[in-house]
């Protein structure tokens, strides 16, 4: 009887965050991940081209493997900046698969970010993101309450079909961001261009979402020929699309070539519904090896999921290449976006003129 209604307490709650993306006015939330400077293209388009030269980033996560049939993502990129022009271009790929096969979401993007100085130390980079939308859903894998028996067997579903299985669809976002060698700050307005997403006759939009990030970082010792930096970051990201809300705030410690951190997703204050949103904490570690760089995270559920979900494990690969061996605007404070290896930084570093605003 218990490992029953153990069987149908999942079935219910796989169903319950399945119903919220297909029934009604969509209110369905984008994938994000833990690992939030692991995958800086997906995260806003002014990370194109953040670079000294080429990159590309893999991420994958698997959410709530304790639940069947939950949440995977994966998301590549690729890009490259081009001093001669200031700008950066890249290429981004999200699948977002959903109970198993059940609902596919992915887009594909191109993305464009311009740089300039306002001052010597300080930089500004517009981006924007054009992409390639599609949705998909296979009904005939989909299990609904009213077909889970009284001894668990499946039963037939009094539920319809949908009018529409699939659709494709264009959609754009624009960014911006301000950085220096110490700060960070920026933001992101995705799902510019308004579609009907809807796989009923209740037309349905994918919701506006803004995302707001930043962060400082603190050097306790700073890079010589001999010793490799020893520094600390407070980084942050928050989400609003919709009715819902997400903040992550944590930290970063990092020590060459290791890279600890410590991260809070909830917003516990201003919670609605009388639910509270205290989700998860976040342990990150990392090596940097080179041009490379590895992590892997995992979110600790302290929700009413907690023994229930399995958290969620999520793993990130960076590998820089091509690297024209100048460093021409304050890229260390940003996590991620600097090799952990000095390898780079013993080359000749020169700075091109650039006019500055100040």
């Amino acid at each position: 009887m218990q490992m029953l209604m153990k069987q149908e307490f999942k079935h219910i709650i796989s169903l319950l965050s399945f119903c919220l993306l297909i029934v009604g006015p969509l209110n369905a939330q984008d994938p994000t991940f833990s690992q939030v400077y692991a995958a800086p293209v997906y995260l806003s388009p002014s990370f194109a081209g953040l670079t000294d030269g080429s990159r590309v980033a893999l991420s994958y996560r698997d959410q709530w493997p304790g639940i069947p049939n939950t949440y995977r993502t994966i998301s590549f990129s690729a890009d490259h900046f081009f001093d001669k022009y200031n700008s950066g271009i890249g290429l981004v790929f999200v699948r977002d698969d959903q109970g198993g096969g059940q609902l596919i979401t992915q887009n594909i993007g191109m993305v464009y970010a311009y740089e300039f100085p306002v001052t010597h130390s300080i930089y500004v980079r517009p981006g924007l993101n054009f992409k390639y939308f599609e949705r998909k859903i296979d009904p005939a894998s989909l299990l609904w309450r009213d077909q889970i028996g009284p001894e668990g067997d499946i039963l037939a579903s009094a539920i319809g079909d949908f009018e529409k299985e699939s659709y494709n669809k264009f959609d754009a976002a624009a960014s911006a961001m301000v950085y220096s060698n110490d700060f960070w700050a920026g933001v992101v307005v995705d799902h510019l261009i308004k579609s009907d997403l809807g796989f009923t006759d209740i037309e349905s939009s994918m919701p506006l979402r803004t995302t707001v990030y930043g962060g400082g970082k603190f050097r306790f010792r700073q890079r010589t020929r001999n010793k490799d930096e020893v520094s600390g970051t407070l980084a942050f990201m928050y989400r609003m699309q919709d009715n819902f809300q997400q903040l992550d705030m944590g930290s970063y410690w990092y020590i060459n070539p290791f890279e600890l951190g410590l991260w809070y997703r909830g917003l516990p204050i201003g919670s609605s519904d009388e639910l509270s949103n205290n989700d998860a904490l976040i342990f990150i570690v990392g090596f940097n090896i080179g041009s490379v760089r590895l992590a892997y995270s995992y979110d600790l559920t302290l929700s009413e999921l907690a023994g229930h979900s399995g958290g969620a494990n999520e793993f990130s690969l960076i590998y820089r290449f091509s690297t024209s061996g100048v460093n021409k605007s304050p890229r260390g404070a940003i996590p991620c976006s600097d090799s952990g290896s000095s390898w780079m930084r013993n080359k000749k570093s020169t700075r091109r003129y650039r006019r500055t605003i100040f």
